[in-house]
């Protein structure tokens, strides 16, 4: 019998972050058609049992629906129809400078959805239009 000395095995200087597992996943997936389909059949079984059901799935409920087939895309609410424009007369200046203080508090500190700014985007981007037209002057 012969005593064989071992060295220890090396320890890894790098220890991966959470990112870096994630990504390593992830790219493993994208590789392999098969783990991708296993992926694509967990979520639909997910999101038929309701496991989607919340507002940090709808991206991925979204995209579910663009490339899953059977499924329809969701309709998102039309935005409603603008009122007749009136001019803002001085009465109704300290009303109109409140309401856009409510909604920039309302989206700075989350109170707004995510899933309710799709119906507030065509009004803003109306009052940014405006904004830009007539302070460019």
């Amino acid at each position: 019998m012969i005593d064989v000395p071992r060295t220890p095995k090396p320890r890894p200087t790098h220890v991966p972050t959470q990112q870096e597992r994630d990504e390593s996943a992830v790219s493993r997936v994208a590789r392999s058609s098969r783990l991708s389909r296993d992926l694509l059949v967990r979520l639909r079984g997910r999101r038929r049992r309701g496991e989607l059901d919340s507002e940090v799935w709808d991206d991925v409920t979204a995209m579910l629906d663009h490339f899953t087939p059977g499924y329809a895309p969701r309709a998102t609410p039309a935005p409603p129809a603008p009122a007749p424009s009136k001019p803002a007369s001085a009465a109704t200046l300290p009303e109109l400078i409140e309401a856009v203080e409510r909604l920039s508090t309302g989206l700075e500190t989350g109170r707004i959805y995510d899933r309710d700014i799709a119906t507030l985007r065509p009004a803003l981007n109306r009052l940014g239009d405006a904004w830009i037209r007539r302070t460019s002057r």
